[in-house]
C-alpha cells in the first residue's frame, strides 16, 4: 500500500492555508494561523529553505534535524504559496547508550548522504541545534 504524502500549504505570510489529511489531526486547528505558531522552535531551521524556494521560484529539498530525528523537506513554490512536503526519517532512540549511539550514527550517515558539501552556495551565518 502506497503512503500518501504529508504536506501543508502556506501563503506569502507563512499562514497555513491547507493541510493534507495526514496532517489534519495535528495541524488542522492551526489553519489560518502562522506556521511558526505550530512549529515555534523550527523557524530558524525551516525559514531559510522556504525563503530560498520563494526567491528562486524553484523546488528546494533539504534534510534537517528537528524534534529528535531527521526530517526531509521538499518545498514547492506555486505563485505566492508554498507546498511543504515532509517525510520523517530517523528517530533518536534513547533507551540505552548503545541505541542512542547507533541512532546518532544512522542520522549522521543519512545527513551526509543527503547533503553533500557545496562550495558554490553561501553558508548560513549561524549554526543552531534545537530541542
Amino acid at each position: 500500500m502506497k503512503t500518501r504524502p504529508r504536506f501543508f500549504v502556506i501563503d506569502a505570510d507563512d499562514v497555513i492555508v491547507q493541510v493534507s489529511e495526514e496532517y489534519h489531526g495535528s495541524m488542522g486547528r492551526f489553519l489560518g494561523h502562522s506556521l511558526w505558531e505550530y512549529l515555534p522552535r523550527a523557524e530558524l531551521l525551516v525559514r531559510p529553505h522556504l525563503e530560498r524556494a520563494r526567491h528562486a521560484g524553484e523546488e528546494v529539498e533539504s534534510t534537517i534535524f528537528y524534534a529528535g530525528g531527521t526530517v526531509e523537506l521538499r518545498v514547492v513554490p506555486a505563485g505566492a504559496r508554498l507546498t511543504v512536503y515532509t517525510t520523517r526519517r530517523t528517530e533518536l532512540n534513547v533507551r540505552t547508550l548503545g541505541t542512542l549511539a547507533e541512532s546518532l550514527r544512522s542520522i549522521e550517515r543519512e545527513l551526509a548522504a543527503r547533503e553533500p558539501v557545496r562550495h558554490d552556495r553561501p553558508a548560513l551565518g549561524f549554526l543552531q541545534a534545537l530541542p
